[in-house]
């Protein structure tokens, strides 16, 4: 079964009058599917393991996270493509039972580092990105155009959101049961198979010729372009309009200060709080994880929801601004709840990116071909992971301190916040688009 409805029907007759109950079970099947994936960030309690084993050097630790990123981000444009072929279902079916799948072979290859990278690093990164590629355009195929933000918030929430109960259930069955790496491998494997498998089949797209709800009056008021139809275009489309381009070196730029403080948190509060208030700098490094993963969760949700509200642009100038200053103040900080609250705001900017940018490529794109143009633009977001750390580690081995950093991030976010302000929606021929439904009910050619 492909998840795809097969029948067709007349986009009048199948217009709700609000929104299909069925809509609101997609939308949290889909949070539920990336909240069972979330191992990726759980790695710190596995390398804390790992580094006991002879096998292991130090430089091998961090090598099956930075892979399973990286085919992560790259997986999702080929998993996209095949989600606008075949339907949601079954590429979320295959991806959890990736992710499910590797964990248990890594339990079976600990002893093995050159293994381990393929099935923690390879194997659950496809998963990964198999998954995270397809709930958020199923979702808002359901919904109409203005609550974009808020499906995209509330889905990619799901995956910030997934280590808080991947990591806690990793340490009980550690410390708790004493259950060996081997053995907790394979039970928290079962685990996202249990809980990923009955939420990824209920991910389906509308029946064909399904045509959302129309949007209440009092947000369609000022006619945002958010809130209307998008003319839906194939990759090749998107990938020949400027606006593909900008869009995706914004993802990367303005993401890259975000994952510079998520990956380096811990090392922040040490450097730059040395010897202030110690006892507060270890109880605050201890949250830090949970806390950034709870600040990133609510972040991606409320800017979501903000973006339906104020609209993409004015969003993304509010999250430029919001972390250029939060950049630019965090240098001075010396108090580790200061610099902890800092780090949170940072957190929840970088979540907020992740909401508005996947709502703008669906306003600007359309959704028939939504998986694989994300799938484009999100490589930026990957690159981001790799800018940040990078720029960050490089900074604190020359200078011993974080402010080049900052600065740098600084740099970066005016770069994005310039293509930002230059970014208007594309424009296409009736022929180059790709959606029977947009043509009817908007240029009002039939097919």
């Amino acid at each position: 079964m492909s998840g795809r409805s097969q029948d067709p029907a007349p986009a009048s007759s199948l217009r709700p009058t609000s929104v299909p109950r069925r809509a609101w079970l997609v939308l949290v099947a889909g949070l539920l599917s990336n909240f069972s994936i979330g191992i990726l960030y759980t790695w710190s309690n596995l390398r804390d393991v790992l580094q006991t084993y002879d096998e292991w050097s130090i430089g091998q630790l961090t090598i099956p996270f930075s892979v399973g990123g990286l085919v992560f981000a790259s997986t999702l444009i080929v998993a996209g493509s095949l989600q606008d072929r075949f339907g949601p279902r079954p590429v979320m079916l295959a991806g959890v039972a990736m992710v499910g799948g590797g964990t248990i072979l890594s339990a079976l290859v600990t002893r093995s580092p050159s293994l381990f990278f393929l099935t923690f690093g390879v194997l659950i990164g496809a998963g990964i990105g198999s998954v995270y590629a397809c709930p958020r355009q199923a979702a808002m195929k359901w919904f109409d155009p203005s609550r974009r933000g808020m499906v995209n918030g509330v889905v990619v929430a799901g995956f910030g959101l997934g280590s808080l109960w991947l990591g806690p259930v990793q340490l009980f069955m550690l410390d708790n049961l004493g259950w060996s790496l081997e053995r907790t491998l394979v039970g928290v494997g079962v685990l996202i198979l249990l809980v990923g498998f009955p939420c990824a089949a209920m991910v389906i797209d509308p029946p064909a010729g399904y045509v959302p709800p129309d949007p209440p009056k009092a947000r369609t008021a000022h006619r945002s372009t958010a809130y209307q139809l998008a003319p839906s275009v194939s990759l090749r489309t998107t990938l020949r309009t400027p606006q593909a381009y900008m869009v995706f070196a914004t993802f990367g730029l303005v993401s890259s200060a975000g994952a510079f403080v998520l990956a380096s948190v811990t090392d922040i509060l040490r450097v730059q709080s040395d010897g202030v208030d110690p006892v507060q700098l270890t109880a605050l490094i201890a949250v830090a994880v949970p806390a950034l993963a709870i600040a990133n969760g609510i972040g991606r949700v409320v800017g979501g929801i903000g973006s339906d509200r104020l609209g993409r642009i004015p969003s993304l100038h509010a999250i430029h601004v919001g972390s250029f200053a939060n950049v630019f103040l965090l240098q001075f900080w010396t108090s580790p709840l200061v610099i902890f609250i800092a780090c949170l705001v940072a957190a929840a900017l970088f979540g907020a990116v992740l909401a508005v940018i996947p709502s703008l490529v669906a306003d600007y794109f359309g959704l028939q071909a939504y998986g694989a143009n994300y799938g484009f633009m999100f490589l930026g977001w990957g690159l981001s992971l790799v800018i940040g750390p990078t720029i960050g580690s490089v900074v604190l081995g020359a200078t011993g301190a974080y402010v080049g950093t900052y600065y740098a991030a600084m740099g970066l976010l005016a770069v994005s916040a310039y293509l930002v302000v230059k970014l208007e929606p594309p424009t296409f021929d009736p022929s180059e688009i790709i959606d029977p439904v947009y043509k009817r009910e908007v240029l009002g050619i039939a097919e």
